[in-house]
């Protein structure tokens, strides 16, 4: 069986990201250097699931390389909305999708956007069956 190890991204200021990323509770894992200057780092979302950030200073805008999104799921998407308004991180209403997850989404300082949500117990996820896309 085959898992999600991690998502890697471009990041114009890796400080920042750091800093953005460690405020949803991500642990910093290892860090990636070249010729001795830090350029890259990994953080830890949960076991064996990471997201890998590396500083691209010259990018403009995310890097489109056909992935729609990234999403990570939270065990309960209300004490984490509450750690986000905390943080001062904007992010949607808490909404239930059509596929019957609670959902929210927001973006990084880079402008790369992602979904978080908890699934229920008639999320389709779990259950599965066919769901009406209402976007």
């Amino acid at each position: 069986m085959l898992s999600l190890a991690h998502v890697s991204l471009n990041v114009k200021n890796l400080e920042r990201s750091m800093e953005f990323y460690q405020k949803l509770g991500f642990k910093p894992k290892f860090r990636f250097t070249r010729q001795g200057k830090h350029f890259g780092h990994y953080l830890e979302v949960c076991e064996h699931n990471y997201i890998e950030l590396f500083e691209n200073p010259d990018m403009d805008a995310p890097v489109n390389t056909g992935i729609m999104h990234f999403c990570f799921e939270s065990k309960d998407i209300d004490d984490l909305v509450k750690l986000l308004d905390s943080q001062g991180i904007l992010h949607t209403d808490k909404k239930l999708g059509c596929d019957k997850t609670w959902q929210i989404w927001l973006s990084d300082p880079d402008g790369n956007a992602f979904e978080i949500h908890q699934y229920t117990e008639n999320s389709l996820q779990r259950i599965g069956g066919e769901a009406e896309a209402d976007w």
